[in-house]
């Protein structure tokens, strides 16, 4: 009974102290009576006394007996033990974000295993029991025999009626808590260690992991915690293993067994035994679960990790015993010991040193593990094992780099393994042939390629001689290849590329095929004056390298192209508006620099034309030039033929020509400088041979004049590259920013809505001064419409904004509806009637005022507003869903029902702020209000209800192809609405199901009382309503207008009194009690009685409440209802009430 604990309500606080919620909070240092608080304060603040009906008093006694249940002569496992790991529990839920997988059942079953999971232990291990063949283990059969214990002492405690906080649950939840509760506790069996972690890996993996099973693994993390802990804490508890290992060893020697390892006080060793403890068990436990909560990595891996490295350090001083130990850390206090720590890097603490000490300790002598333990799932109990779901009948296996399943029942293992090795293969060569050709090393060996291809030779004209031609025959081939490496490239990586393009690049490669030396030789006459003379023929082969340049040239485009249009153009031309407008556009900052396929096209366009014509140009010009200037070496050459034996015109010619190489007039040579010949090139050397008599000829060194033409040559290139490059820029720039990125800039709204319809989109901006052109108008009607849709179909109308603009087909509205799990509020305007016949037209406003109010709200919590009827208003949260419509991450998104719920007590708080009506709607309706009206509307204060509830509802569109609305359709949506209604009964402006209220978070669970138990027309099943009391009770003191006749109706008589006298006590304590805890836990037990069909008890506290609080409505509505009773409960009543709808 509560009177065994008359401080407990002094005491208290309301909620986990702030210095109670760190990972130092250290259970040596407080008492009994401070760990009981603690406790209360951990159920409290996860709201489970409430949300249970957990009598303070019956919790009390739980407690109480809880500890009773430990012995206190065992140094370990002991009750403080029981509390440490609750509250490390306590903290992996809250602090390493444990809280978002787990409902509030979960919760209350891991926080009640925790202080129950080692009740009864004597201190001494199940090895020990086993090989004894105690009583225990005779009982259990020698399975988890301690553990088996603890489970049956904990059922035999919650047995006792006035100890039983599990009273209020149903058959079905108490069985259900029942089985959980044993699971948990047998989970913690230090030889079911292995099979846990892979149960959980399994878990992992498959995607399945179950509540139950995160639920164990973080009660046996708890349970192994200790080293995890701040270093003085970790060390007591250290201290305390070794005490209780002593304890069993001494025994085992007294009985004559076999000393366990680390337990023989002869052989200490406090350092190994702890390091193999951390290495063994803690690291990799807590390592697994810090894969499913990574804030585990800070809060609990890095203190081990310095634990481990202290204890490695006792090591190698040789200090092994606890007293040298303690010693030690005495005489340290107030000096650096750092040096006592190693550095630790990423999650492997001294890794190096963790396997010496492994090989010196041995791998099966791991302390807290049997060398029993199971390490693989082999050997899994069937029933503990079914907690994951492990399809492995037909298992689909999806492959990462094809994207394709695989059906393992009906498809041979061997042909699937060779079809996924060839598609593999495929992909993976395809892939790095890709990547290999986008590079940016690639394309910058291209680049480079060109530019030699198109200046190298000419350069070696100008600045090199004979002796460089091989280097560069070589240098060219290579080029020759690697263009042709790009080609083969091209053809199986780049789509579309066998079109123009390609066979540019076939013509400015081949060209350098005529450039390689080794090559030509072959095909040409290498004898001097065979036909060099021939005009025509010179004129074609001039026409030749200028076509040939002009293909590589057209290479160079391409390359320009590629690096500098897509990107300069744009970046330039978005640029250019963002100056304009300091502003900048959301559609302009999401626009990505991938080409639209009109620009594509319109860009590849322009450029060939302009490539085209300036290629033809070069070829035209190049092949047509002719030059009317005799040359005045063949004039007198051909008067030499004429006249042989003039020494006059020989002697003219030579002194007029001082680059003659060589001369002859017969079968021999008159002159010949064969040293000067041999250094020159074949281009080097012009030799013209006499139209009258082809003996007189003569070769002379033209090097001087070639150097100057390939000068020319380069300069004539260069600014027909920039000449390529500026036309198709300017070209195409103008293209590009007057239709081409406007048209790209519209197709990205559209593909942005269809992929997320309720995208918020900016207004087109006017760059252009006051005249908009064409496509301004059209990107303002654009998002205009856009917005339009958005508002006009809301959240619900999302998917068919998204299916019609994805589908390029006819226009269908009427697309199939969706199932969505989703919080549902219903808002309705109190007293709205009056108001329309008051405010007549200006009721719109006055509708539209308290829509925006809501609206804001609603969206700010991450809602969505629904429908609008006149008075009422359809309020939607999405629950993020995934396969089968749960959510594949298993996140309860308690966030998300807070920010619900907060929203809505923000709209009762504002809408209820604004007073009356006529402030309300200051100025907006002006005189319109008839005289008759204005007082009454004065006295009309603004007032809304809302209804909350969590379910699923198929949404999509109601009505036909002429008019469709989009909305949810669902029996959990008109519960919102019944519950709405309901709130006008209890008097309270909101009302909650007890499917969202168990959404909560635990914070925001303590803050709500239960109103009733309910059937809602169209309802066969009962649930229980909640109230959130936003202000203290002590608020509350405003009495009703009857309340002089509540008071009365709820007084008792003499006989009463006698019957109830205890009862009236302890009320009377709680009520007069400054805490708020007393003042709830006397609330859930009036509710509780008129629950459980005790109406005179209910008739005693309603009395004693109403007359402390007066203005609180549940308890005024109830007392009404009972009152039609005369508060004697019906025999046919089945602990609920029909509600009004």
């Amino acid at each position: 009974m509560l009177s065994k604990h008359p401080s407990i309500f002094n005491v208290r606080r309301s909620s986990v102290a702030v210095n109670d919620r760190a990972w130092d909070y250290d259970v040596f240092q407080k008492s009994e009576q401070e760990l009981s608080h603690h406790a209360i304060d951990i159920f409290d603040e996860r709201g489970l006394l409430s949300r249970y009906s957990i009598p303070m008093s019956t919790f009390c006694n739980f407690l109480t007996e809880i500890k009773a249940g430990y012995s206190s002569a065992a140094p370990y496992h002991n009750s403080y033990h029981a509390f440490d790991v609750m509250h490390v529990s306590y903290l992996l839920m809250t602090k390493c974000g444990a809280d978002e997988y787990l409902e509030s059942f979960n919760v209350l079953s891991i926080l009640v295993a925790a202080l129950a999971h080692d009740l009864g232990h004597d201190g001494y291990n199940n090895a020990f029991h086993q090989n004894t063949n105690s009583d225990h283990a005779v009982t259990y059969n020698g399975i988890s025999i301690l553990e088996n214990y603890s489970a049956a002492y904990l059922f035999r405690i919650l047995r006792k009626k006035e100890c039983n906080i599990l009273a209020r649950l149903s058959d079905e939840e108490m069985a259900k808590m029942r089985s959980r509760l044993i699971d948990l506790i047998l989970d913690t069996d230090a030889k079911n260690h292995y099979m846990l972690m892979t149960r959980f890996k399994h878990g992992l993996e498959m995607k399945k992991l179950s509540r139950g099973l995160l639920s164990s693994l973080i009660l046996h993390v708890s349970d192994v915690s200790n080293p995890t802990r701040p270093g003085t804490i970790a060390r007591k508890w250290a201290y305390c293993v070794q005490t209780e290992f002593f304890r069993q060893g001494d025994k085992e020697i007294e009985l004559g067994l076999p000393r366990s390892p680390f337990m023989d006080r002869s052989h200490e060793n406090l350092p190994r035994m702890q390091i193999a403890f951390i290495d063994a068990v803690v690291h990799p436990v807590f390592r697994l679960l810090a894969d499913f909560l990574p804030l585990v990595e800070d809060h609990c891996i890095k203190p081990l990790q310095l634990n481990r490295a202290f204890w490695q350090s006792m090591l190698h001083r040789g200090i092994l015993k606890t007293e040298d130990v303690v010693s030690f850390i005495e005489k340290s206090k107030g000096k650096d010991v750092s040096f006592l720590l190693p550095n630790c890097k990423d999650g492997d603490a001294n890794a190096n040193d963790r396997v010496a000490s492994n090989h010196a300790i041995g791998e099966t002598h791991i302390p807290g593990i049997p060398s029993d333990a199971t390490h693989s799932s082999t050997d899994v109990d069937v029933r503990r094992a079914s907690v994951i779901s492990l399809n492995n009948s037909s298992r689909q296996e999806m492959d990462p780099e094809l994207g394709r399943v695989f059906e393992e029942k009906n498809t041979p293992m061997r042909r699937i393994s060779l079809q996924r090795t060839v598609m593999q293969s495929r992909n993976i060569l395809y892939t790095a042939l890709k990547r290999c050709l986008e590079s940016p090393l690639f394309q910058a060996l291209t680049f480079a390629c060109t530019m030699f291809a198109l200046f190298a030779f000419d350069f070696n004209l100008a600045l090199g001689d004979k002796r460089t031609d091989p280097l560069m025959d070589w240098l060219t081939l290579s080029v020759f290849i690697i263009f042709v490496v790009e080609i083969c490239l091209s053809l199986l990586c780049t789509k579309g590329y066998l079109k123009f393009f390609f066979w540019l690049d076939v013509i400015a490669t081949t060209s350098l095929y005529f450039e390689i030396g080794f090559f030509m030789d072959s095909f040409e006459n290498t004898e001097m004056g065979t036909g060099l003379n021939d005009f025509a023929l010179a004129r074609a082969g001039r026409a030749a390298k200028v076509g040939a340049r002009a293909g590589r040239l057209l290479r160079l485009i391409r390359l320009l192209k590629i690096f500098k249009f897509a990107t300069w153009t744009l970046k330039r031309v978005i640029k250019g508006n963002r100056r304009n407008d300091p502003k900048e556009d959301e559609i302009e900052k999401d626009l990505t620099f991938s080409m639209s396929i009109i620009g594509r096209r319109m860009t590849e366009s322009i450029t060939k034309k302009v490539i085209i014509a300036v290629v033809l140009m070069l070829i035209v010009f190049s092949a047509t030039t002719t030059d009317m200037t005799p040359d005045a070496r063949q004039i007198q050459l051909d008067a030499i033929a004429i006249h042989p034996n003039s020494t006059v015109l020989r002697e003219s010619f030579f002194a007029s020509h001082d680059n003659i190489v060589a001369f002859g007039s017969g079968s021999e040579f008159d002159v010949l400088d064969g040293e000067r010949l041999d250094s020159l090139r074949d281009v080097e050397i012009l030799t013209l041979v006499s139209d009258t008599d082809e003996a007189v000829f003569a070769s002379f060194d033209i090097s001087q004049d070639t150097a100057t033409q390939a000068i020319l040559s380069i300069i004539i290139t260069a600014f027909v590259s920039i000449l390529l490059a500026s036309m198709g820029l300017l070209f195409s720039r103008d293209a590009y920013q007057l239709v081409i990125h406007p048209i790209e800039k519209m197709k990205h709204t559209v593909q942005q809505l269809s992929e997320n319809p309720l995208l918020h989109l900016e207004r087109v901006k006017n760059h252009r001064g006051n005249q908009s052109s064409e496509t301004d108008v059209l990107e303002l009607a654009i998002t205009k419409m856009a917005a339009l849709l958005q508002i006009g179909f809301g959240s619900a109308g999302a998917e068919i904004i998204a299916k019609n603009l994805s589908d390029m087909g006819e226009l269908n509205p009427m697309i199939p509806g969706v199932r969505v799990n989703a919080i549902f509020g219903f808002a309705d305007i109190r007293n709205f009637t009056f108001a329309t016949e008051g405010l007549q037209g200006d009721v719109l406003i006055f509708v539209n005022k308290i829509a925006a109010i809501t609206h804001k709200h609603v969206v700010n919590s991450g809602g969505h507003p629904n429908k609008n009827i006149g008075d009422a208003f359809l309020l939607v949260w999405k629950l993020k869903a995934g396969k089968n419509g749960t959510n594949s991450s298993g996140d309860l998104q308690k966030d998300l029902f807070d920010s619900a719920l907060a929203a809505c007590q923000r709209v009762i708080r504002d809408i209820q702020n604004a007073g009356n009506l006529a402030s309300f709607l200051d100025d907006d309706v002006g005189g319109n209000v008839s005289a008759a009206w204005a007082s009454s509307l004065k006295s009309y204060n603004v007032a809304i209800g809302v209804g909350l509830h969590k379910g699923w509802a198929i949404e999509g569109a109601i009505g036909s192809k002429v008019k469709i609305d989009a909305s949810y359709l669902s029996p959990h949506v008109n519960i919102a609405s019944r519950l709405e209604a309901a709130t006008k009964q209890y008097r309270v402006p909101l009302l909650m199901s007890e499917a969202f209220f168990t959404g909560l978070s635990g914070a925001n669970q303590a803050t709500c009382r239960r109103v009733d138990r309910v059937i809602f027309k169209g309802s066969t099943d009962p649930m229980q309503i909640y109230h959130q009391d936003v202000e203290p009770l002590s608020n509350l003191t405003t009495p009703s207008s009857n309340h002089i006749n509540l008071v009365a109706m709820t007084s008792w008589d003499e006989d009463t009194e006698n019957d109830y006298r205890g009862l009236i006590r302890d009320a009377q304590s709680k009520i007069e009690s400054d805490n708020e805890m007393a003042h709830r836990d006397l609330f859930d037990s009036l509710m509780n009685a008129y629950l459980d069909k005790e109406w005179t008890m209910c008739k005693i506290y309603s009395h004693l409440w109403v007359k402390k609080w007066p203005g609180d409505r549940i308890v005024v509505a109830l007392i009404e209802e009972l009152s039609r009773y005369n508060f004697v409960c019906p025999d046919d009543w089945q602990c609920h009430k029909l509600t009004e709808k």
